[in-house]
């Protein structure tokens, strides 16, 4: 059986499993019962899982994100993003210092290549967070995502909306960055902006 086929489900408090669609029939199960197929990450309510719902005749409703990452959370991340946009940049040195014989350039050159590495980020994280993993790196790593604020999928337009608004964070020396940490739901400027979230699993 393809595992994509196959559920697991919390019962009294503990995950159990896995099951076959015929099972999860059999067990009569609740829309707010707790259910992933195997493999994903985090456990969801029945009822919003719109696929299996129908399948098992439970209305589908979606739910608003509940459980949002904190702002240290987000600067790991961000940390985490630079550290492979700089060993994307050493790469490049790398092969140009192989390539090269002129002593006088190279630290010049190499100085002003340094301007990549944020080039490098911002581009990586606008195609990572626009795709269906919804998270750059640094995000995948430590279980957060980027979503709207229905908790869907931004798409490449509004992710590259949100890492230019983070422009703004800048412009106003950090504020935009850390206004995040009187909102309730953890939004930065940039993600007011560009109307998203920045979510984290549901831990069970």
């Amino acid at each position: 059986m393809n595992p994509s086929d196959q559920y697991e489900v919390v019962i009294q408090g503990k995950p159990k499993g896995p099951f076959s669609l015929e099972e999860l029939r059999a067990m009569n199960l609740h829309p707010t019962d707790f259910v992933k197929p195997v493999g994903h990450p985090e456990f969801k309510e029945l009822r919003e899982l719109e696929t299996l719902s129908n399948q098992l005749n439970v209305v589908h409703q979606s739910t608003a994100p509940q459980y949002f990452a904190s702002l240290d959370m987000r600067l790991l991340s961000t940390a985490i993003d630079y550290f492979f946009a700089f060993c994307g940049y050493a790469v490049l040195a790398a092969i140009y210092l192989g390539g090269t014989a002129n002593d006088q350039t190279r630290i010049p050159t190499l100085i002003m290549g340094l301007s990549l590495v944020p080039i490098f980020k911002f581009i990586a994280c606008v195609i990572l967070e626009g795709s269906r993993k919804q998270a750059s790196i640094g995000k995948m790593l430590i279980g957060v995502k980027v979503t709207d604020e229905q908790g869907k999928p931004v798409g490449y337009g509004r992710a590259l909306a949100r890492n230019l608004a983070k422009l703004v964070g800048v412009a106003t020396l950090g504020f935009g960055f850390l206004s995040g940490f009187f909102d309730r739901r953890q939004q930065c400027l940039h993600d007011k902006i560009a109307g998203t979230l920045v979510i984290k699993d549901r831990l069970i």
